[in-house]
């Protein structure tokens, strides 16, 4: 049995060598040879690299499918190429939509989110229009991103594994049994509305083969053994198609593993003035909280000053700030961002205790510096304001949410230099379903919203940003009085009016009339600074008045009521 022609989107088609596809596939660390063998005209198989679709990290997807008409749809020249243009379609666009996923999203959301983006799609186009043959489909993809292999299955198609010579079935097919064996499928991508798929993950082996079958009946062990020889003997069945994937290197272990390895180690108590740990010289403690302590400390092996953020026995007590101790440890290592603090790496045979390490920043923080004089000035404050959002704006480039933006979290450094501190809270949207709904941060920089449930997002950091920059030049006080808002203007009468304006529309309580992110939000204080706006007009700015003036008025009015009440009662 001769292997079947495939269709490679942006990628050119293995030559053929033996019974398999020998020209290795090789993506995200994966490297991968392939083979295929079929006769089933309603299936369809194909092989991706992440860097088909600009995004290598998320590995290789292997997959097949296989349509299935209803009742004599198979038959006829109109509706010929309906099936096979479903399946095809189908796995395509699981791939486009699997690799064009948000970075942070892991294998399993993107999947899912993929195919049913996918399901709704086709199963409104088989109900609208029945002439065009498209049928429901069975799916079932290998996914290589990470260190693990995803399987993601739907409907009537089967998958194997060969490992040193024992074969496993991985998967159970969703088919009804009749009497003449294996049915319909019961689950098959666009058969009803809603979807519910299968997936689960493995840990691959180098010499491991897979073998997926684009059928649901049940194969005999010699059958099996026939489809992982892809040969066309002693059990291969007309009407069934077969994908074999042999696995040549599985990638190294990733960041991620990196950080579970390190959650590992052994937390020691905090460490004294004075004490070594690994080469670093311990220095004064800059700070010690319920959970964790720094301390400065000097590097003597890379001769760097360092501060360790060192956590306390006490952190096991509270799960939700152990994990979120470890994804900040994740996020300080990803982050290029010039205006955020990135933590410094160790090699793992250094580190005998958990702890991380950032630079040590020489400057102050903007709490600190707005509780003294002078009053911080236009044009540095709108410096520093356009470098908070370009760190946030680096952030959400790798879908990250801050969730704690405020003054005691950012440090001013020499150089008009601007470091964002303290990724603790951090949420990535896609990976901490779990802390999804629960509110991050300190109370009084939280947009309204959050209060209520909604996830943190682009324009809830907009809101913290406001709150942030608004006592940047405030000196101190928050924009929210006890019954009403506060304009800048009250605060600050020798700053332009369109600051106000700015802040204002960046703390609206609703979040549609806020700017959509830091990037936005950075826009307009730049046209502000540059252009200026127009005064909003007196009976928009009463607030500019001054108050004495405002008395003045009130006695002129009073000391004229007084003098006609006196000149009629004189009458």
């Amino acid at each position: 049995m001769s292997l079947a022609r495939v269709t490679f989107y942006g990628f050119r088609r293995p030559t053929v060598m033996g019974d398999i596809a020998s020209e290795p596939l090789a993506s995200g660390g994966w490297q991968i040879r392939t083979g295929f063998t079929g006769t089933d005209a309603a299936s369809h198989f194909s092989v991706y690299q992440g860097s088909d679709f600009g995004h290598p990290e998320r590995g290789i997807l292997a997959a097949i499918a296989r349509a299935h008409p209803a009742g004599a749809a198979e038959s006829g020249a109109a509706k010929a190429c309906g099936p096979r243009d479903a399946a095809q379609i189908s796995v395509f666009s699981f791939a486009e939509g699997y690799f064009g996923a948000r970075r942070t999203l892991g294998i399993k959301r993107a999947a899912n989110q993929a195919l049913h983006s996918l399901n709704s799609w086709l199963f409104g186009q088989i109900r609208a229009d029945s002439s065009r043959g498209l049928a429901p489909v069975s799916l079932t993809a290998l996914l290589f991103s990470g260190p693990l292999m995803g399987v993601v299955h739907i409907g009537a198609c089967r998958l194997y594994r060969s490992r040193n010579g024992v074969v496993t079935p991985l998967i159970r097919p969703h088919v009804r049994i009749s009497g003449q064996g294996s049915g319909e499928p019961t689950r098959a991508v666009g058969l009803d509305g809603e979807l519910a798929v299968d997936f689960a993950e493995e840990q691959a082996e180098a010499g491991d083969r897979y073998l997926l079958l684009s059928t649901g009946e049940s194969a005999s062990s010699e059958a099996v053994q026939a489809g992982f020889a892809l040969v066309g003997q002693g059990g291969n069945r007309p009407g069934v198609s077969a994908m074999v994937v042999e696995i040549i290197t599985a990638p190294a272990p990733d960041i991620a593993h990196a950080h579970a390895a390190m959650a590992d180690l052994p937390l020691k108590p905090a460490p004294r003035e004075g004490d070594v740990w690994d080469g670093f010289e311990i220095g004064r403690t800059l700070y010690r909280g319920r959970y964790t302590t720094l301390v400065v400390a000097r590097d003597t092996i890379e001769n760097r000053d360092v501060v360790l953020k060192i956590p306390l026995p006490s952190m096991l007590q509270d799960e939700i700030f152990a994990a979120g101790f470890m994804r900040e440890a994740w996020i300080g290592s990803t982050v290029r961002g010039s205006n955020v603090a990135r933590y410094l790496d160790l090699p793992p045979d250094r580190r005998s205790s958990l702890y991380l390490v950032m630079p040590l920043y020489k400057g102050e923080t903007l709490e600190k510096r707005l509780n003294r004089a002078p009053l911080m000035t236009l044009p540095d404050g709108v410096g520093i304001a356009l470098k908070l959002c370009e760190a946030v704006q680096d952030l959400a480039a790798i879908e990250i949410i801050h969730r704690d933006l405020k003054p005691e979290n950012i440090m001013l450094l020499s150089g008009n230099e601007v470091r964002l501190l303290d990724l603790g809270l951090a949420y990535l949207p896609g990976i901490d379903m779990a802390e999804a709904a629960r509110p991050g941060g300190t109370l009084r920089y939280m947009a309204p919203e959050l209060l209520k449930g909604v996830q943190a997002n682009a324009r809830s950091e907009v809101f913290s940003l406001a709150v942030t920059i608004y006592r940047m030049f405030s000196g101190g006080p928050y924009p929210f009085g006890q019954r009403e808002a506060v304009p800048l203007a009250r605060m600050r009468p020798d700053l332009p009016g369109w600051l106000g304006l700015v802040l204002k529309k960046a703390l609206a309580a609703d979040p549609n009339e806020r700017y959509e992110d830091a990037g936005a939000l950075a826009l307009a204080l730049n046209e502000g600074l540059v252009n200026g706006t127009p005064d909003p007009g007196r009976m928009a700015r009463w607030y500019d008045v001054n108050e004495l003036q405002i008395w003045k008025a009130a006695a002129i009015i009073f000391a004229f009521g007084f003098f006609i009440l006196l000149v009629r009662t004189l009458r």
